[in-house]
């Protein structure tokens, strides 16, 4: 299996869900706190979607909120700033595998991608 990189919030249970699942599957994993290891601004720019940021977004997040995301979606270049600024912003956790970035716990595309 391949190493994998993952963009996480230790204390976060869907974050240790996606760990669980790496490591029941058979991946080593490198794990990075997103509060001090956030990805790099590159990745942001690779795999974010200019027309879906949203799905980028942690719309959870109290800083969604303070920043009025909902009302006045930002543009792909606008949601970076703001994620490069504050990294709670982004949706968690990050799966990186080669040239592949899974954004969120989506266990049917891991499965497919790694």
């Amino acid at each position: 299996m391949a190493k994998v990189t993952l963009y996480w919030k230790p204390k976060c249970s869907t974050c240790r869900s996606v760990k669980k699942f790496l490591d029941e599957q058979g991946h080593e994993t490198d794990l990075r706190d997103l509060e001090e290891y956030p990805p790099p601004r590159s990745l942001l720019e690779t795999h974010i979607d200019a027309k879906n940021v949203k799905a980028y977004l942690n719309t959870r997040s109290t800083a969604y909120k303070t920043h009025g995301l909902k009302d006045d979606p930002p543009t792909k270049k606008g949601a970076i700033e703001l994620m490069m600024r504050d990294p709670n912003l982004i949706k968690r956790p990050i799966v990186v595998s080669g040239k592949n970035a899974i954004f969120g716990p989506d266990f049917d595309l891991m499965k497919e991608l790694l």
